[in-house]
């Protein structure tokens, strides 16, 4: 048996669960299923890229919502 750990992207999210749920539990299971919140960012050009992207797909979130998850974040540590 094999192990293989996948970063999907959101929009094809469902279509990966839906081809995994093909199979028998003997044959393919989901061993673990995370929603990474990845706020955090290392250059500009990836803000940028986020920004764009974020845009484009009309997927984002407001600065009152961005600082309260930030704030529930900081308060977990």
């Amino acid at each position: 048996m094999h192990t293989m750990k996948l970063q999907v992207n959101e929009s094809i999210y469902s279509q990966v669960l839906s081809f995994i749920n093909q199979f028998q539990t003997n044959e393919l299971s989901l061993v673990e299923d995370t929603k990474q919140e990845d706020y955090f960012v290392s250059s500009i050009a990836e803000v940028q890229r986020r920004v764009f992207e974020a845009e484009e797909n009309a997927n984002y979130v407001s600065a009152d919502k961005f600082f309260s998850d930030m704030d529930e974040k900081i308060e977990a540590l």
